[in-house]
């Protein structure tokens, strides 16, 4: 029986997958093989079984140990006996009965087989989510024919002869599904999640079928290899999962406050509203963590206001853990300046800064300017002053159409 545990990139809807990708059928390619050529004892369907599921290889197993990974098993077939040979067949459950697996099913066929009993077990995405809650769906698939909750790593016990499906997702402390944490549809077929506090898994369904038998030397599970049945797929025999891994973001939320708000009223010939439009900048500096020289992001973001009130600017996709120092660049002259802010980016979160600010009875400075240049027919275009454009002398020497007639 071919071991179908392959490693493949894979992509969720909107999000790139990282190389450590996907999870494919681990499970025995019957074939027949006659009592009578086999040294070995002959198998015994009656004996139960057990599998230890490891949620990740020994680069990851330390982050996923934080992720609170359990393991879910949905028995898709019961082993059933072929007279005369020293293997087994399958024989569909129920509600599984409508998955098809034909005895030259290649590794493309194993997927498929997995995603469809996925299906079952998890249903599908709600039209324009991505992710949506399963509980309903399990909850329906007939007890006898499940084992859930089985912390990862550990040995499950008690297990029938036949075919598998693993599901692995997270809980939270006290062991109950995140719905919003618990199934994802991926670009081709359904994932299932576990969070750490720093990285997202997705695992992708995965068959096994029990009793297993040595791999081969070219690392390929057969019914005819040498040796003996193994009916408890631990140790050397267990199956390690390979989960995509991602980098879990969060969002800064830069918000000020302007207590007041430089507007003025002039009376020249009409009475004219003066706005001062105030534009303040914010230096935006995030590192790997706090106390980390580490630059990761380094950018300035604007807040514009034409009046008093809140207004707000959020910076999405940034790391969780990253340390990020908010300084208030500009500020104008006739408003005050805050103090700098600093916050720890936290997984799935808006974290908020706040700056507040009064208006200073003081000259406008900031803002835009009018050079003016002097014009006659004679000397034609002669020098210039700047005038700010809120100020006495603008207002009552308005900017006029020269010489509108000249073509020059």
């Amino acid at each position: 029986m071919k071991d179908e545990r392959n490693v493949r990139h894979r992509r969720t809807a909107g999000v790139r997958w990282q190389p450590v990708a996907i999870l494919l059928a681990a499970v025995l390619m019957v074939l027949s093989v006659p009592l009578g050529l086999r040294s070995a004892h002959a198998i015994d369907l009656n004996q139960n079984c057990s599998l230890t599921v490891n949620p990740g290889n020994a680069m990851l197993a330390e982050d996923l140990a934080k992720a609170n990974v359990v393991i879910d098993l949905y028995r898709v077939a019961d082993a059933a006996p072929v007279t005369g040979y020293d293997t087994y067949d399958w024989a569909m459950t129920e509600p599984f009965s409508s998955i098809t697996i034909d005895k030259n099913i290649d590794s493309e066929g194993w997927k498929t087989a997995a995603q469809q009993a996925a299906d079952i077990v998890l249903g599908t995405a709600p039209d324009g989510e991505t992710e949506w809650d399963p509980s309903a769906a399990a909850d329906a698939i007939d007890a006898s024919l499940k084992s859930t909750g089985n912390k990862a790593g550990e040995k499950i016990e008690g297990l029938d002869a036949g075919l598998y499906l693993i599901i692995a997702h997270s809980t939270d402390a006290d062991g109950n599904n995140d719905p919003e944490k618990y199934a994802a549809a991926a670009a081709d077929g359904t994932v299932t999640i576990a969070d750490s506090p720093t990285y997202r898994y997705k695992f992708a369904p995965e068959l096994v079928s029990l009793p297993t038998k040595k791999k081969d030397d070219s690392g390929v599970v057969n019914t005819a290899n040498p040796g003996d049945w193994i009916y408890d797929a631990s140790g050397e025999y267990a199956v390690t999962l390979k989960p995509s891994q991602e980098v879990r973001v969060g969002s800064l939320e830069i918000t000020k406050t302007l207590v007041d708000y430089a507007q003025r009223e002039k009376e020249v010939g009409n009475a004219r509203i003066i706005k001062d439009p105030a534009t303040f900048i914010f230096e935006v500096t995030a590192y790997e963590k706090e106390g980390s020289e580490n630059v990761i992001l380094h950018d300035y973001v604007s807040i514009v206001f034409d009046s008093y009130g809140s207004k707000s600017v959020l910076i999405k996709d940034l790391p969780v853990d990253s340390y990020v120092v908010v300084k208030e660049a500009y500020s104008g002259r006739v408003y005050s300046t805050d103090t700098d802010k600093d916050a720890t980016i936290l997984a799935d979160q808006n974290v908020g800064v706040e700056f507040e600010n009064e208006y200073e009875d003081r000259e406008p400075g900031g803002g835009s300017v009018t050079n003016r240049f002097s014009y006659t027919e004679k000397d034609g275009w002669e020098g210039s002053t700047q005038v700010a454009d809120d100020t006495e002398e603008s207002i009552q020497n308005p900017i006029q159409q020269l010489n509108p007639n000249n073509n020059n």
